[in-house]
């Protein structure tokens, strides 16, 4: 069961990351289970490589070159898909050779020069002899100070594909970022593909009303290659800044929205009717079947259009809304148990031994308050100043807005093992005295009965950064 934290208000200043090098955080390390610690240190490459392409394909700021040329790559590996497989792989084998063969060249050449470079200082320093008494006492005492060099161990750091840890957990925040966006619109996705909803299927055959024919001309007249660069293309440009200003200018065109609003209204109208119309089993005629057809297309058209505009309008504000900042959620899914004991006379009871595990419990069997006392954290709201730029003067404030709430409306049994036999119509899993041998027929033998009561939260956290002139103090 999950802990309850309490959660307060706080204002402080925070580190833009933790640096887990220094020596001082060993003990955090320490803390951290091995197996976890483990999973980071061997996976932190990979995440390293999947940050990366992930800031590609959101065209940060910092990145929007390689964005471009990474775009690019694909259009010619989707054009050029032969090429590529031909000549590109064994490209990439001789590149790496070459490289690593070059750098070891570079190396030894940049320490040969080093080496002799040193020879002349030394040389140097040899001919000129003729220093003072003070010199050669302050040329003893640094002779002092080298021989205790000797002594001191050195090495060079190798270059290689390990990261820090801390930039493991930048890495690791970044995925999780892009992973609950592409989750939101994966569900948002299945919402509109829900074919137990008439409405839903009615829009999907809208849609491909549209579009199934458009896409069947071009992919006749483009070809396949071409095809897929273009809608590969078109799919990476939607998080860049020339797709937001597209997208923005397209919003706030009104003829073109009542026109995408116009063209949905009728074809929804007529995919309604239609199918209204084949269920229907009426001897009328043709002309009057027709003309009862198309009024009935104008009235749902209408209806829709309007229907339709306001859609539109919710859809900008929601976006304008998500605008502010990163909104990330949630399902957590809390499990109590609800134990009872059979006592002679008095039948079960939450009376246990004084032994045994409690009449509430988590699946540790470890004793916790009733279904009903157990209380969802407060929301919270934390604030806190990071990434001061020094040119403008500015400084970032974020804040991070906690909100808990039930999914479910009550706590409902688990009645998973029913159909097997662990449980009874009720929930109830039967044991001998001792809690063992659990199934879901009591019988003379039985003396401990449990059952899982389960209830669903949801954890909504939205992360808002302003940036902030700051104000310099008069002396």
């Amino acid at each position: 069961m999950a802990k309850q934290q309490q959660q307060q208000h706080s204002t402080k200043e925070r580190p833009s990351e933790f640096n887990f090098s220094s020596p001082n955080h060993v003990h955090q390390l320490d803390q951290i289970p091995t197996a976890v610690l483990k999973f980071l240190v061997v996976l932190s490459p990979t995440l390293h490589y999947v940050a990366r392409f992930i800031d590609l394909v959101q065209w940060r700021a910092d990145r929007r070159r390689q964005s471009f040329l990474a775009l690019l790559v694909w259009i010619t590996f989707c054009l050029w898909t032969w090429h590529y497989l031909a000549f590109g792989l064994p490209s990439l084998v001789l590149y790496k050779l070459a490289r690593d063969w070059f750098s070891i060249k570079l190396t030894r050449a940049r320490r040969e020069a080093m080496e002799q470079q040193r020879r002349r200082r030394h040389t140097t320093m040899t001919d000129n002899n003729t220093a003072t008494a003070v010199m050669r006492y302050s040329d003893d005492d640094e002779e002092e100070e080298d021989d205790s060099e000797l002594y001191v161990s050195r090495k060079i750091r190798t270059e290689s594909t390990d990261v820090s840890l801390e930039e493991t957990m930048a890495d690791i925040a970044t995925v999780n970022a892009f992973v609950d966006h592409v989750r939101l619109r994966w569900k948002q996705l299945m919402v509109h593909l829900d074919g137990t909803r008439a409405d839903t299927v009615i829009g999907v055959l809208t849609f491909l009303g549209y579009a199934a024919p458009l896409w069947i001309v071009l992919c006749w007249l483009l070809g396949t290659q071409v095809v897929l660069a273009v809608v590969g293309s078109l799919v990476w440009l939607s998080y860049s800044p020339a797709a937001h200003v597209v997208q923005v200018a397209l919003q706030r065109n009104v003829l073109l929205r009542h026109g995408l609003a116009t063209l949905w209204a009728y074809g929804v109208a007529i995919v309604a009717t239609s199918l209204r119309f084949q269920q229907q089993r009426q001897k009328v005629s043709t002309r009057a079947r027709v003309s009862s057809w198309l009024a009935s297309v104008l009235s749902r058209a209408k209806h829709e259009k309007s229907r339709t505009v306001q859609v539109i309008d919710y859809v900008e504000e929601k976006e304008e809304d998500s605008k502010r900042g990163t909104r990330s959620e949630m399902i957590f899914q809390f499990e109590v148990y609800e134990n009872q004991r059979w006592w002679l006379g008095v039948n079960w009871t939450t009376n246990m031994m004084p032994s045994e595990r409690g009449p509430w419990t988590d699946k540790q069997l470890k004793p916790i308050p009733a279904k009903e006392d157990f209380e969802l954290p407060e929301p919270s709201v934390t604030t806190y100043d990071v990434d001061k730029d020094k040119n403008k003067n500015k400084k970032r404030k974020t804040t991070i807005n906690k909100v808990w709430s039930w999914v479910d409306g009550d706590w409902w049994v688990d009645m998973t093992g029913e159909v097997a036999g662990r449980v009874d119509r009720h929930g109830w899993e039967y044991g001998n005295n001792a809690w063992k041998q659990m199934n879901g027929t009591a019988t003379m033998q039985t003396f401990t009965r449990r059952r899982c009561w389960c209830r669903r939260a949801r954890l909504v956290e939205r992360e808002i950064v302003e940036e902030q002139e700051e104000t310099k103090k008069d002396i």
